[in-house]
């Protein structure tokens, strides 16, 4: 909820704002945290600061003004509570709530903030006679001191173990300006915590820089993003902040944790996430034709939807009828050439050239997306391509919010394409050494560094287990919620294996769940990212594994190994290692009495533990 009893209209200008163009809210939440989101300063010293500070102007309750007319319950903007709240911000302005994952079924948090509303305004009545009465300044925000209190007492309950835990943190929004926003979202300890520590045992904060395009957009955070915060037992809040001084004017329709409903066989007919966004050029990218014009410039919203699929792992690429050598030329002079892939600018049909793309970054068409103005080479791609999203360049503002289109905001995802400009210039390097694969493999130089899983990994292995295809060996991908008990379990190995050479790095590029049974290795579940496809990696890690067991060497490795059509590439490599079927029809076993794994020509590198581990 929100602090709409401290809305002051006559500081209120323009009450007309209005959604530009329809969109669908968000409806499938089952359950909701009770936060209420107040008015605060970024650089706040209440209250010495309201005698101190130039920027200090008074709220009804005397209080420091921070939005320009505070909170404006605004109907005209479709959300879960039937209104947005609008509110602009002014210089240092924020909007902060004390924090609590104490979830409530929907109809009963809303039914909650009503209630409050209702009472808000009798707390701002008598804390104002109080202050008549007695002079005291702090009795003019007793409400806010309430509210305060209750937030509290909502996470007390909660960290005493009532109800369940959220699925993310949503943030639904609508950017009512001609710019996109950027805006700062923090989930920190709270510094007035009443159990002091050691600062190097208090959980580090949440941070996530979130850009609202113009319009409608919704933007997830998954519950292992902030659940060091939010579970530690300490209290906490939450801050949204725009980025610098500007004044932003944004529309709040959702800003809570939330359980989403869960739907019966959703989760298995779901469409795959977009990995590879393919461009058209003319009236696309850009607007008018390139070959009547030469000085063509970005349609609206491009230039932020490109860096928008750029900062969320999202390939990027071309498939235009048009002139390279000019074409190309004017992508640099836009300044965006650098962020498109294997880009196909040429006379041939646009399906061809987009299953080129796909062979050079070796992954499925199914994730594919394609964007284009003319109605017939939409036709043509989608008829030739059955599992390529085809998308009307018209509806390129609706990607932002669009679940398939969100990658993820790791780390590696930031870094996603320039790991493929780097594999570019390995192919190119690999040519000069003709048929002599493995003398071109020595001189790159390649190290794999093989480390137990801990809690930094878990955004790029969540990553692994829901997206790896052509090297999941067992087939099997997990949700978020699946793969967290497993990364708790102590019963078994879980390792991250990143990997670098003379180009670059990889990144992390497996993930591995592994258990000693006798004289067996286990590899129970095994995810490697097609970056290093027919590097050896899975040899070297193999022949790591075996070595690690020094004190008793085992005597068989097995691999949970399931066809799925998809991972035929995982096969293939277990196969060239000699691993048979086993007699239980169950997973592919190797003799290691009877077969080496050594791959000398890769190093390994691993964690000071696990160089110490012989058992």
């Amino acid at each position: 909820m929100f602090e709409f009893d401290k809305y002051e209209k006559h500081l209120h200008a323009d009450r007309e704002l209005a959604p530009q163009s329809s969109y669908d809210p968000v409806h499938d939440i089952q359950k909701m945290s009770l936060l209420m989101w107040g008015e605060h300063c970024v650089e706040c010293a209440a209250p010495s600061c309201f005698t101190s500070c130039d920027l200090y102007q008074s709220r009804p309750d005397g209080r420091c003004r921070r939005l320009t007319y505070g909170m404006f319950r605004n109907h005209r903007f479709p959300s879960v509570r039937g209104y947005g709240a609008e509110i602009s911000f002014k210089k240092w302005g924020k909007i902060e709530a004390r924090g609590n994952t104490l979830m409530f079924p929907t109809r009963v948090t809303l039914w909650g903030e009503r209630l409050i509303s209702f009472i808000a305004p009798l707390a701002n009545a008598t804390g104002a006679i109080a202050h008549r009465l007695s002079g005291d300044s702090r009795w003019s925000y007793m409400e806010h001191a309430l509210l305060d209190r209750f937030a509290r007492w909502l996470h007390r309950k909660k960290v005493a173990g009532a109800g369940s835990l959220p699925d993310f943190f949503l943030l639904e929004v609508y950017n009512p300006m001609d710019v996109p926003v950027r805006i700062q979202l923090s989930m920190s300890i709270a510094s007035g915590s009443n159990k002091p520590l050691h600062s190097a045992k208090l959980a580090p904060p949440f941070r996530a820089s979130v850009f609202l395009p113009a319009g409608y957009s919704r933007h997830e955070f998954g519950r292992e993003q902030f659940s060091k915060v939010t579970e530690c037992g300490l209290p906490f809040d939450i801050a949204i902040i725009p980025d610098g001084e500007m004044a932003a004017r944004v529309v709040f329709l959702t800003a809570d944790f939330v359980v989403r409903r869960k739907v019966s066989g959703l989760e298995g007919t779901s469409q795959p996430k977009i990995k590879c966004v393919v461009w058209d050029l003319d009236n696309t990218l850009w607007d008018g034709i390139l070959l009547e014009s030469e000085s063509v410039t970005l349609r609206s919203n491009v230039r932020e939807l490109l860096r928008f699929f750029d900062e969320r792992g999202v390939l990027l690429s071309i498939a235009s009828k048009n002139d390279e050598s000019s074409a190309w030329r004017r992508l640099e002079e836009l300044g965006v050439s650098n962020y498109f892939l294997y880009p196909q600018i040429n006379w041939m049909p646009k399906s061809e050239n987009i299953k080129l793309i796909a062979e050079q970054l070796n992954i499925g068409l199914d994730t594919f997306a394609f964007i284009d103005d003319n109605p017939f080479e939409l036709e043509e791609v989608s008829r030739a391509l059955k599992g390529v999203a085809c998308v009307n360049a018209l509806d390129i503002g609706h990607l932002f919010s669009s679940p398939r289109y969100q990658g993820t905001a790791s780390d590696e995802a930031r870094k996603r394409s320039q790991f493929y400009r780097e594999e570019f210039v390995r192919k190119k390097s690999a040519s000069q050494f003709g048929s002599d694969y493995l003398g071109f493999l020595a001189a790159c130089a390649i190290k794999l560094h093989v480390d137990r899983y801990i809690d930094e990994d878990l955004d790029r292995v969540s990553e692994l287990v829901q997206r790896t295809n052509q090297l999941n060996f067992s087939g099997r991908k997990y949700l978020r919620s699946e793969i967290l008990p497993i990364l708790a379990d102590k019963e078994v190995e879980k390792y991250v294996l990143r990997c670098s050479d003379n180009y670059g790095s990889y990144g992390v590029v497996g993930f591995c769940i592994t258990r000693l049974a006798g004289d067996e290795i286990r590899i129970e579940d095994f995810m490697l990212s097609c970056r290093v496809q027919g590097r050896f990696i899975e040899q070297a890690f193999f022949n790591h594994l075996v070595n690690l067991h020094t004190a008793r060497i085992p005597k068989d490795l097995w691999v949970n190994f399931k066809p799925t059509g998809r991972n035929v590439p995982a096969q293939q490599v277990l196969e060239s290692l000699k691993f048979v079927p086993c007699l239980s029809g169950k997973g592919l076993r190797l003799d290691l009495n009877s077969h080496s794994l050594d791959c000398s020509f890769i190093s390994i590198e691993s964690s000071p533990q696990e160089k110490g581990r012989t058992t």
